[in-house]
This record gives C-alpha cells, sequence and structure tokens, in this order.
C-alpha cells in the first residue's frame, strides 16, 4: 500500500509537471500565433513541393493584397506577381526555393484589384528533426511609400525644381548615353548651350516671383519646340541646354532643328500685363567634331554661346578653335573692366551734332573711351556688351552721366550756353527703380539746365518692357530732360509704340546713312524716317556722315542735325574746344 501510494505521488508529481510544461508550451505558441496574427507584415507560409502551394497566411497579408486567406490556400504566392515575370526578383525567389536557400528580393507584385505595389520579400526554408526542408515563410512588407519617397528624392536630385526640366546632372548622364549611342551609329549630335539675352533687365523689371514664372514659358516653349527623344535641361538662373540628335534618315542635326527652337521663343508674350520680347545666345559644340567628351563639349558650347552673346545676341554660333583665344580675351577684359573705374582708366570722347541749314555746332555726344595701361585703347564694343552682361553698366553708366554733365557745365560757365549732351543709358540702368532720381540728383549737383541734357535710349531698351520705358520716359520729361531713341530703324518699335514714347529726337542709324546716297533702299529708309519724325513733332539727326553728298541728301529732305566723322571723330575734352573754335571761326568767317 505505501509503495502504491509513492508510486501514485510519483505520477501525479509528473502528471502536473508535464501539464504545467504543456501549458507553458501552449501558451508560447498561443503568443507567437497572436504576433503573427497581429503582425503589421504580411507572413506566407507554402509548403516544399512542387507549386508550393500556400497553407497560411496572417491578416497583414489579407489587408496588403486584398487576397482573403481563402483566396490563396493551396494557391501559389507566385499569382501576385501576375504576368510581370520578366523581373530579376522573381528570378531570385524562384532560385532560392530551388536551393533550399534563404533569399531576398524587392519586386512589383499586384493586388486583387489590380494595383501595383513594391513588395519587399524576405525568404528563408523551414526544416524538420531531420534537416529536411518541409515549408518555406516569407515576410513581406509594402515599400510602395518609400520607392516613392526614393523616386522623388532622384527626381530631386536630377531636375530643377522650377521648371522640371532635367538639370546638370541628368545632362550630363544623358548626354554620355547619346555619345555611346552615336558612336555605334556613326551620328552626330549637337550640345547647344542657351543663355537668354537681357534676362537681367527683364527679371529685375519682372520681380523674383515674375521672373520665375518667365523662366517656365521659356522651358515649355523649349520643350515644345523639340522632338521627346531631344533633351532640355536647365543649367541655372536663364542657362538652358539642348540635346539635338539628328532626325529620322539623317546622320546629323540641321539648323532647322534649332532655328524652330529660336522662332518658338522668339513668339509674342505678354505677362502679369507686361508685353515682353525673348531672344537667346546659342552656342553649339558637335558630337565627334569638337570632342567626345561629355564635360569637354558642355565647356565648347559655352564659349561659342559666349561668342554669339559678344556678337550683340540674338543668334547662334558653332563652336571653333578660334574661339578659345577670344574666351582668353573675354576673361582678361572682364577682370580688368572689375578695377578699371577705381583706377580711372575710364575717359569720355565727345563728337559734335551740327546743325544742318547753319553748320553750327549745337551739341555733342558724350562715348565712352577705356585706356587700359598694358591693354592699351579698348574699343566700346570689346567692353560694353561684358558691362551690360556683369552688371559693372550700373556704376559705369552713372560715371558716364556725372562726367558729362560736368563737363558740360564747365563749358557752359566759359560762355558755351547753348550747347546740349547727348548720353546713352544702358537697358540695365533703364530697369534700376531709382534711375530717374538718380538722373535728377547728377542735374542738382551740378547745376546743369534739364533741357541741355539728352538722354539716348536704344529700341531694344525701350521694346523690351515698353510699359515701364513708357512710365520712366514720363518722370524724366517731368524732370524737362530730353529724350531720343538712338539707332532708330534697326529694332522692332512699332508705330503703335512710337506714337506713345515721350521722345524728341529720332537718331537715323549709321547703318542706313552710309550708302543712301547709292543705295535706293537705304535712301527710301530715311527719308521715311525724317518723314515720319516731321509728322511726329520729333527733331532727327543722322548718324555716320561722312561725305558732302550724304550731307546734300539729308539737307535736301529735311534733316535737321548731322553728327559724323565729316565733322570731327570722337575726341577728348582738351581737343574738343579746338572744334568749337574752328566751327565758330568757320561761321564767323
Amino acid at each position: 500500500v505505501s509503495t502504491l501510494a509513492s508510486r501514485n505521488r510519483v505520477i501525479q508529481r509528473n502528471v502536473e509537471e508535464r501539464t504545467a510544461q504543456l501549458k507553458q508550451v501552449n501558451q508560447t505558441l498561443l503568443l507567437r500565433e497572436r504576433a503573427i496574427e497581429s503582425s503589421t507584415s504580411a507572413i506566407v507560409v507554402t509548403e516544399a513541393r512542387e507549386g508550393n502551394p500556400t497553407v497560411y497566411v496572417n491578416p497583414a497579408f489579407e489587408r496588403t493584397t486584398g487576397y482573403s486567406a481563402a483566396d490563396i490556400m493551396g494557391k501559389s504566392p507566385r499569382l501576385l506577381y501576375g504576368t510581370d515575370l520578366d523581373q530579376h526578383g522573381v528570378s531570385e525567389i524562384r532560385n532560392a526555393i530551388q536551393e533550399h536557400r534563404d533569399g531576398h528580393a524587392v519586386m512589383r507584385c499586384y493586388r486583387k484589384d489590380g494595383t501595383m505595389f513594391w513588395n519587399d520579400v524576405t525568404l528563408s526554408p523551414v526544416r524538420d528533426e531531420e534537416g529536411r526542408v518541409t515549408h518555406f515563410v516569407s515576410i513581406q512588407h509594402d515599400i510602395t511609400a518609400m520607392k516613392a519617397y526614393e523616386s522623388e528624392l532622384h527626381h530631386q536630385a536630377t531636375h530643377d525644381a522650377l521648371t522640371g526640366l532635367p538639370n546638370r546632372v541628368l545632362l550630363h548622364d544623358r548626354l554620355l548615353q547619346t555619345i555611346q549611342h552615336a558612336a555605334r551609329k556613326g551620328h552626330e549630335l549637337w550640345l547647344v548651350s542657351i543663355d537668354l539675352d537681357r534676362f537681367k533687365f527683364t527679371n529685375s523689371r519682372l520681380g523674383h516671383k515674375g521672373g520665375d514664372r518667365l523662366l517656365q514659358v521659356v522651358a515649355a516653349r523649349l520643350r515644345a519646340a523639340v522632338r521627346p527623344l531631344d533633351t532640355v535641361a536647365r543649367l541655372g538662373g536663364d542657362e538652358f541646354a539642348l540635346l539635338l540628335l539628328a532626325e529620322h534618315g539623317a546622320h546629323a542635326p540641321r539648323a532647322d532643328q534649332l532655328q524652330r527652337v529660336l522662332d518658338k521663343l522668339a513668339e509674342p508674350l505678354v505677362l502679369d500685363g507686361v508685353e515682353l520680347f525673348l531672344s537667346c545666345s546659342a552656342g553649339i559644340a558637335v558630337y565627334p567634331a569638337d570632342s567626345d567628351d561629355p564635360h569637354v563639349l558642355a565647356e565648347r558650347a559655352d564659349i561659342a554661346m559666349y561668342r554669339a552673346k559678344e556678337m550683340g545676341g540674338n543668334n547662334y554660333q558653332f563652336y571653333t578653335a578660334a574661339m578659345n583665344e577670344q574666351l582668353g580675351e573675354r576673361l582678361r577684359i572682364e577682370s580688368a573692366l572689375r578695377t578699371a573705374l577705381e583706377r580711372r582708366e575710364f575717359e569720355l570722347h565727345y563728337q559734335p551734332q551740327v546743325d544742318t541749314e547753319s553748320g553750327r555746332i549745337v551739341g555733342m555726344e558724350a562715348l565712352i573711351r577705356w585706356r587700359h595701361p598694358e591693354m592699351g585703347m579698348v574699343a566700346p564694343n570689346r567692353f560694353i556688351p561684358l558691362a551690360e552682361e556683369t552688371g559693372l553698366i550700373l556704376p559705369v553708366g552713372s560715371w558716364v552721366l556725372r562726367t558729362a554733365c560736368e563737363q558740360l557745365r564747365q563749358w557752359q560757365c566759359e560762355g558755351r550756353e547753348n550747347l546740349r549732351m547727348a548720353v546713352n543709358v544702358s537697358a540695365r540702368q533703364v530697369a534700376e527703380p531709382d534711375f530717374v532720381q538718380s538722373v535728377a540728383a547728377v542735374l542738382a549737383e551740378t547745376g546743369l539746365s534739364p533741357h541741355c541734357l539728352e538722354l539716348e535710349l536704344t529700341e531694344s531698351t525701350v521694346m523690351n518692357d515698353v510699359e515701364h520705358a513708357i512710365s520712366v520716359m514720363h518722370q524724366l520729361k517731368k524732370l524737362g530732360v530730353k529724350l531720343a531713341i538712338d539707332d532708330f530703324g534697326t529694332g522692332y518699335s512699332s508705330l503703335a509704340h512710337l506714337k506713345r514714347f515721350e521722345i524728341d529726337v529720332l537718331k537715323i542709324d549709321q547703318t542706313f546713312v552710309r550708302d543712301l546716297t547709292v543705295d535706293p533702299d537705304d535712301a527710301a529708309i530715311v527719308t521715311t524716317i525724317i518723314a515720319l519724325a516731321e509728322n511726329l513733332d520729333l527733331e532727327v539727326i543722322s548718324e555716320g556722315v561722312e561725305t558732302e553728298e550724304q550731307i546734300a541728301f539729308l539737307r535736301q529732305h529735311g534733316c535737321q542735325q548731322m553728327q559724323g566723322y565729316f565733322f570731327s571723330r570722337p575726341v577728348p575734352a582738351s581737343a574738343f574746344i579746338t572744334v568749337l573754335e574752328e566751327n565758330e571761326a568757320r561761321l564767323a568767317a
């Protein structure tokens, strides 16, 4: 009895221990089941036999894919791939199953409703006590949002935020790939560097927000002017680039492809009620003639673009080897120009303006000259465009205006009171908000009467922003300053605008005067401008007069004033006194 009782106690204790162990195991299994059921990651268990039928999916799988457990049970998870089997991840998972090893892949998968999602799949084999693979378990994460974020980051890294165009990084990548393709085909390609003309002036008038909208319009026009296989990129500021490929059946791009771009850009534009006229300077580097290196091609396209700017803008130039030397000169001039004013290297020369009937000098035009200690006299056409481009024209123009007014006031104090001083004004100066106030300040400080000052504006200056130009003209006229349109006939002003301009003088450009006695077209243009000025009650001055025949023609057709080499070249102030004295003596005789 004692033995039986002892044995019963041992059995009872073993039963209790075993029951406790089973309870703990059940609790552990229940915890694991709850954890799997609660997991936000999709978990799939499949058998390790042909077809890999599914034996378990957790609720996260159902939420992610839209498939219920009943839909997928007994079927292969491969149904998530749909027909999109040509992707690396599918092969990786298939090989991992065949080789009974761990596998990982990121794949495009498709929900029950057909929508695509990016699926990060980690696969592991499940082995029994003897080490045989009986099942596979895969843990899946929907990383669509992460992929979208990565895509956005990549887009931001390779595209311009303002215009959405490819940036310099993506352009370089495409250029590299396109060069490789062109090399196989034996084709040419063009890399075109584009810079908007007078953008800084336009941007200052529109403000930064208006300037941004203008750049977006430019980007849209450039995209519309090329084919989808060509590339339009924004490199920064108002700098753009085109990668032009040969059209179908050709071995090289053609000039008309680029001309379409320039024409599209030049179409009329009204932004925020402001009428704008856009043009650009473009430089072209050709693969393989100019280089097969993307960086070198880009540099040479820029060099050609700068050459186009030096030629007045609104044109395109192909790169040539000689441009390297010209660029070196440009850099030397730009560097020296930045210190020329403080080193007092600028000086003014004056060219007389003569009354046609009496022959008397009634005024003069102030023309800037640059005397560099090493380069000598630097021609205005070599440094004025650079000064415009770099913004140095603002302090230089201010110096010219003040110096010219001081000089005329000095001559008036010496007894020559009826002279008038003409001073050229740049578009950048006119765009400055305080330009009119600065003119008023110079007049007040020098003591010069406003009617003795004539400001010359080019057609491009006033037409770039017509409404602003009209406003500035109105304020200058209130000061009493005279206004002239310089180089009239070479720009694109219309009569509709001309009648709104508060101007006093039209200056006929010397390109029409030079051959007016031998070219009927030039003669017709000159007589038309003179008649137009008379009808609008404006004075008219002819530039570039060099011969007696030109004088006779202009006098016959009613031109009121003239200037040119026939009367005098532009000379320093000291020599201009001699010109004045000789003119006075000739009239007295």
